[in-house]
């Protein structure tokens, strides 16, 4: 047997037996691959898969009050809901009415303050809450998501109902 191939010496000095144009796809599918996990990195970190963030969160305004609810959130994950009444110094109590579509979605599992009575009604709850005062006061709902996918619910706050929406990853 004869003496194994020796690769030929390259320009630079090297005596290397490597396929350049392979290694050079592999380096630029790679630099790819880190910014595209960069990428996910940064949308994670803007809540564009639940859990916080300014992505994960929605703000809607309407005449009687401010809604922010979860835009995007977890199954099983906890959540809130804040709505900030606007000052209202002739009403002696604020309604929050969450539909039965918003129940078949989440779980209620604090209210803070507590209302004051809650009537249930063929499309849903309303819950009362006393007239806070002159800056109008505000109610948070901790959540807990019941099932993935894109969910369709109504609130009301007094007499204006609003339609929301929210992506709840599984």
């Amino acid at each position: 047997m004869g003496p194994p191939d020796q690769p030929t010496v390259r320009k630079d000095g090297l005596q290397l037996n490597e396929h350049r144009r392979f290694q050079e796809r592999f380096w630029t599918i790679e630099r790819i691959a880190w910014c595209a996990f960069a990428l996910i990195i940064v949308a994670g970190l803007l809540g564009a898969f639940g859990s916080g963030g300014p992505l994960a969160t929605k703000v809607t305004v309407i005449d009687r009050a401010i809604v922010e609810h979860p835009r995007i959130g977890r199954w099983e994950g906890t959540d809130e809901m804040m709505v900030r009444f606007r000052p209202d110094p002739s009403a002696r109590t604020r309604s929050l009415f969450l539909s039965n579509s918003f129940a078949e979605v989440f779980q209620v599992e604090d209210i803070q303050p507590l209302p004051v009575r809650t009537v249930i009604e063929g499309s849903g709850q309303r819950l009362f809450f006393d007239n806070p005062g002159r800056d109008g006061g505000m109610v948070t709902l901790h959540l807990r998501a019941q099932s993935a996918g894109t969910a369709s619910f109504s609130v009301g706050i007094d007499s204006e109902l609003v339609s929301l929406s929210s992506f709840i990853f599984p």
